[in-house]
């Protein structure tokens, strides 16, 4: 225990037995009485504080030490522990240190810590969601002090590194893409950094709505409200459908939708699945890999043959949901809206609400050829409350029965061109069940 002579100012080493009694300095032989509580005498004058530095207690003036903790103004504060950072490799757990990027133990990639910076701009606050392969964090945007959102590419796999780096940049073109829909957050930036990649993109104050149900023991929304965010989502996946090659989303589902806090309206999410769909013809018929949730996805999509309705009949199956509170169960679900709809089962639809379970039930179809053909028909009968039944022709003013491929007056083209012939690689419109130049059955 160091004190202070209070005579000659010499710092002296004293037992810390000898607190609180007498000794004689052994420079200018003054006698004086040692404190109760150790402290470096560099100034035995009581320090001006209001509060304690460690543990924020009131500050008794002239105290020599924090009544509450004990804390000495004279020492340095005591380091807070180390940080850690558990590998989220399930098999494994092991605590690493801050700063890591690998685990030390197995070697699989780990989450950034807070603190990190990128690109000397983009800081990571804390950790917001983990999966098996990503990580999201909270951060800010130093030049702006906005609150943002930070999407790593977790890999373990060095064989998979680069395809999965390509899936993780389609996803950031795909943001890009979709700039200008207002319900898909902003692109912010695209990083690789220290064989790593970031997506930096706006931060959305809300929860998913898949979260949202289960805080309140699955209590359905409105059906005009989930009409109106069906609206919106049809507006993103348009312009996927529309892109060159076409873009299919493959997960629309509640747990990629968004409510914002103050319920003004909801954000889309999680772009990660989408993909082109690839060359026409045979070659692009053959099955691509199986990405799908169990009852959203349609049975085209489930033995890895999506197209652009199949993000029709997912929209359609988190449609029933939010309006529900029940998740659907693939085509079954159509078939059950159907039975309700023409009263073999009760309780009957609201007649106010039956256009929508109309719609629901169309969409839900096992044959894609029997669901709406683009986003823009299933926008335009959300937008006016109605299931349509004609199409008026652009160029006779013929009415056609709705999704007739062709025009019965004029043979006017109708509906967008769909899948390629599997026998002869040429394309038809959507709504034709048979190839138009070698009558192959379309799928």
């Amino acid at each position: 225990m160091k004190c202070a002579c209070p005579g000659c100012k010499k710092v002296l080493d004293t037992k810390p037995e000898h607190a609180g009694k007498a000794v004689r300095c052994p420079t200018c032989k003054k006698i004086f009485k040692l404190p109760s509580t150790p402290a470096i005498a560099k100034n035995t004058e009581s320090p001006k504080l209001e509060s304690c530095p460690l543990c924020s207690a009131k500050w008794t003036v002239g105290a020599l030490a924090c009544g509450d903790c004990g804390f000495l103004p004279t020492q340095a504060p005591p380091q807070a522990a180390a940080q850690t950072i558990a590998c989220i490799n399930n098999h494994c757990g092991y605590q690493n240190e801050s700063g890591k990027k690998n685990c030390s133990k197995c070697g699989h990639p780990l989450p950034c810590a807070p603190g990190t910076l990128l690109q000397e701009r983009f800081q990571i606050d804390g950790l917001m969601a983990l999966g098996g392969f990503g990580a999201v964090y909270k951060g800010t945007d130093l030049s702006t002090g906005k609150t943002i959102a930070i999407k790593e590419m977790l890999c373990a796999d060095k064989a998979q590194f680069n395809l999965r780096l390509n899936f993780f940049r389609r996803e950031a073109d795909i943001l890009r893409v979709l700039g200008e829909q207002p319900i898909v957050p902003n692109l912010l930036g695209f990083i690789e950094q220290d064989q790593a990649a970031y997506i930096v993109m706006d931060y959305i104050q809300g929860k998913d709505l898949l979260k949202v149900l289960e805080s309140t023991n699955n209590k359905p929304f409105s059906v005009s409200e989930v009409a109106d965010w069906g609206f919106a989502i049809c507006g993103v996946i348009d312009s996927m459908h529309r892109h060159d090659p076409p873009l299919v989303h493959r997960d629309i589902k509640p747990d990629n939708l968004m409510l914002m806090d103050d319920r003004s309206g909801i954000r889309m999410i999680d772009f990660g699945t989408a993909r082109d769909l690839g060359p026409s013809g045979p070659d692009g018929q053959k099955a691509k890999t199986r990405i799908f949730t169990e009852g959203y996805a349609p049975p085209e999509q489930v033995v890895g043959r999506p197209e652009i309705r199949s993000d029709l009949f997912a929209l359609a199956g988190t449609l029933f949901h939010l309006a529900t509170g029940g998740s659907p169960e693939g085509t079954s679900t159509g078939r059950e809206i159907s039975n309700r709809l023409d009263g073999k089962t009760n309780p009957p639809y609201d007649e106010t609400e039956r256009w929508f379970w109309e719609m629901i039930k169309i969409n839900l179809s096992e044959d894609p050829s029997d669901r709406y053909y683009s986003a823009r028909e299933f926008a335009t009968d959300l937008f006016n409350r109605q299931v349509s039944t004609q199409t008026v022709c652009p160029a006779c003013s013929s009415a056609n029965p709705v999704r007739s491929p062709y025009c019965s007056s004029c043979a006017s083209e109708l509906t967008d061109l769909g899948n390629a012939c599997p026998d002869c690689g040429k394309p038809s419109r959507m709504g034709c069940r048979y190839c138009i130049d070698c009558g192959g059955r379309i799928r």
